[in-house]
């Protein structure tokens, strides 16, 4: 057998410096002026049960006892007009780059950008899930999430916890590199978390690339 790549692929890969900081403060005051929302996953309101939190990522609740919660974050939208575009501009450069030299991948698109905002006030954490859901369900008939990538907007000496882990086939599990500035791709379908924010505030630029589902 043939095969028609030359090089190996890896599932996960990054870029140290992809934003300077100057590009990072430029997105922070642009952000300044959009509406802060509480993250849903699946259109659940994850505030909505005010519980007791503790950091195994459960709600105490007095009725069901001690029940699973997924997610912690403050998240605002980022949509492409004038005055953004210079960041959509060269995330998909890199995007186009990253996905010739590792992914090959067919691509089609990139959904909007998640400004995310883990708090040490709110436990702020994510816990193990993958960005893709069920490749069967009517959601992703068409279209599905192949290749998703964070960018860490704060240096890793001003919060504590707040760790990308991607859990890897074989239960071996990687952290990301908390670098300020680096941009980090890995394949949707990966599991992965972010664990409890202790100290500090974490953020972090967040997205998804699209393609047809039957690749």
């Amino acid at each position: 057998m043939n095969l028609l790549r030359n090089k190996s692929s890896e599932p996960i890969c990054w870029e140290h410096n992809f934003l300077s900081d100057d590009e990072i403060e430029k997105i922070k005051d642009y952000t300044k002026k959009l509406v802060e929302e509480t993250a849903k996953i699946n259109n659940q309101d994850l505030e909505k049960p005010k519980k007791e939190f503790t950091l195994d990522y459960h709600i105490k609740n007095t009725e069901q006892g001690v029940v699973p919660r997924k997610r912690s974050t403050k998240i605002k939208w980022i949509r492409l007009e004038t005055d953004i575009e210079w960041l959509f501009k060269k995330l998909i450069n890199q995007i186009r780059k990253v996905n010739e030299d590792n992914f090959d991948l067919q691509l089609k698109f990139v959904e909007d950008l998640q400004f995310s905002e883990y708090n040490e006030k709110d436990n702020g954490f994510y816990a193990i899930h993958n960005d893709c859901g069920r490749t069967g369900s009517l959601s992703n008939f068409v279209d599905i999430r192949k290749l998703s990538f964070t960018i860490q907007l704060t240096d890793e000496s001003e919060y504590t916890g707040g760790e990308l882990i991607l859990h890897l086939e074989g239960g071996e599990k990687m952290v990301a590199p908390k670098k300020k500035g680096t941009i980090v791709f890995f394949e949707s379908n990966i599991s992965h978390e972010v664990t409890p924010v202790t100290k500090g505030v974490r953020h972090s630029l967040v997205s998804w690339v699209q393609g047809p589902n039957i690749r």
